[in-house]
């Protein structure tokens, strides 16, 4: 009987029945593929048949060790499709892949792993899929198999909602979500040998390079009797975060700084924190935190960041809110706005996943310290990283494609790239240069390359083309490195070595090593002016 191999997964959520089609959902490859790995156990007895068009995503990733494993024992059989298939009718793929599979005589017990990216399967409609997945109900419970049919994609959350409904059909389905760094498996229902679960959720976290459920990281504190907490409508704010003389209901009380109003919290249950971001503020020490009051308070505090002086980033955001904070402001000028947002969020609990540790999430944002230009197959392999870090932190990123107009040298524009920030990398290969910039959002893109372009992009390029899901980047990146695979691209690394913002270093930029303790700007105060008479002098 193959099954999940999570630690701490209950028994009957990691089942996996012989004759049995089990869906897997997941907005990305990796997630889908990652999920699916951990049902291959090492060693194993059993023979593993896979379909995916996506095929050296299997054995190439982090948890591809037992799959490797078992295929120098001969007991894998990969299968993808060739580039003259792709075109073909998707329901004439699925019955030409399940005739090969039947050809195998040792299916009973085995483990048939096929894989579809919403893109394959745009062109059936919903009564081409509904008879796709009977027909491959039909091979599992005739062969003895046990199927996992796996669909990653943008579109994936349609055929979730079209796939509980086949629940006669499918033995269980599973959406892999990642939320807060954390990696989320729902179930919405799942067949096991002793009944049904459904509508249950485990969070994940990785140990010794395998998932593990995640143990509940945030403090749970029981609700009162009255089922209201006696600090519910209290609201402790810094006094930065409003406007001097300002106003405030009975139940708002002041508080000098940030640190003073941490040592507030381990006091409190329900109450809301409202805390200033400032210029002179550590954002370090802030989130940091931010993190161990919700951690250590529960779910019911309100944590509320109100960025006075908008030194607060797009990715600075995210960080904030995968920490635990509810809410972050902006409207410094406008206390009623404060008063009427603070009031949103109160009755409510914080229901994101937290992660395990700070160190777990800052190691997504290690990741994107790189910048300037790349080898453009090095330069796909690390936008992937980018890619991947950034949906771990929920932060936006775009591949940006320019197309040089005739005649160029390519490194007359190459030289005009100027990249300051950590995460922004390009290359350029044939007539095409790529960008991708982390962190920022697709309407912001044109503002972006202004900064860091010297001149006109119309003077060198003919069009832009932006891709902004991170799925899309993916499946890109992946498409190029295979078609540009042994074919010589020019690397124009030496040619740019005088610019020292294009040099590649992964080690950390001084700036984020230094002190933090240390404020952007010194404040100097000095003392009252002492009065000074004059006198006129008299006329001689």
């Amino acid at each position: 009987m193959q099954n999940f191999n999570i630690s701490g997964l209950q028994p009957s959520a990691a089942e996996l029945k012989p004759a049995s089609l089990y869906a897997i959902l997941a907005p990305l490859d990796n997630f889908a593929t990652e999920l699916a790995l951990h049902a291959i156990n090492k060693p194993s007895a059993s023979d593993i048949y896979i379909v995916s068009s996506q095929i050296e995503t299997f054995f190439e990733g982090p948890f591809s060790d037992a799959l490797n494993h078992a295929f120098d024992q001969h007991k894998v059989h990969p299968f993808r499709f060739s580039a003259d298939t792709r075109d073909w009718p998707k329901q004439q793929i699925i019955n030409n892949t399940l005739k090969e599979l039947n050809a195998y005589k040792q299916l009973n017990n085995a483990l048939v792993i096929v894989h579809f990216s919403t893109t394959d399967l745009a062109s059936l409609d919903q009564k081409q899929l509904i008879q796709s997945v009977q027909t491959y109900k039909k091979f599992s419970t005739q062969s003895g198999a046990t199927v996992l049919f796996l669909v990653s994609g943008p579109e994936v959350t349609n055929y979730r909602f079209l796939l509980r409904r086949l629940n006669s059909d499918l033995d269980g389905l599973v959406y892999v979500e990642n939320d807060s760094t954390v990696r989320v498996l729902e179930y919405d229902y799942w067949h096991h040998s002793t009944g049904i679960i459904a509508s249950v959720q485990y969070p994940l976290m990785i140990e010794n390079g395998c998932f593990k459920v995640q143990q509940n990281s945030i403090t749970e504190q029981q609700t009162s009797t009255s089922g209201v907490f006696a600090d519910e409508d209290d609201v402790w704010i810094v006094q930065g975060a409003i406007p001097e003389g300002t106003k405030l209901p009975a139940k708002y009380k002041i508080i000098k700084d940030n640190n003073e109003l941490f040592s507030k919290g381990p006091k409190l249950e329900a109450a809301t924190l409202v805390f200033a971001v400032s210029r002179y503020t550590d954002l370090a020490l802030l989130a940091k935190q931010c993190f161990e009051l919700r951690k250590n308070c529960g779910r019911w505090l309100k944590l509320v960041i109100q960025n006075v002086d908008g030194v607060i980033r797009h990715q600075d955001e995210c960080l904030f809110l995968t920490l635990g904070v509810n809410l972050i402001l902006y409207s410094f000028s406008e206390p009623s706005r404060l008063l009427s947002q603070v009031q949103s969020i109160q009755g409510f609990q914080f229901s994101r996943p937290l992660p395990p540790s700070i160190e777990h999430v800052l190691q997504f944002t290690e990741n994107t310290f790189s910048k300037g230009y790349l080898p453009f197959i090095e330069f796909t392999k690390q936008v992937e990283v980018h890619s991947d870090s950034a949906v771990n932190l929920g932060v936006s990123g775009v591949l940006v494609k320019l197309e040089l107009l005739p005649r160029i040298d390519p490194i007359h524009p190459l030289h005009l790239f100027h990249i300051k920030r950590e995460g922004d990398v390009f290359s350029l290969v044939e007539n095409t240069v790529y960008l991708y910039l982390h962190a920022c959002r697709e309407n912001d893109v044109n503002n972006a390359i202004k900064h860091l372009f010297k001149l006109e992009t119309n003077d060198f390029f003919a069009q832009q083309n932006i891709i902004s899901d991170h799925f899309y980047i993916q499946q890109e990146c992946k498409q190029l490195r295979r078609y540009y695979a042994g074919q010589d691209i020019t690397d124009y690394s030496a040619q740019l070595k005088e610019n020292e913002s294009y040099k590649f270093s992964q080690k950390i930029d001084a700036s984020v090593a230094a002190d933090l303790e240390t404020p952007e700007f010194t404040k100097n105060e000095r003392a009252d002016a002492v009065p000074f008479k004059m006198a006129i002098k008299s006329n001689v």
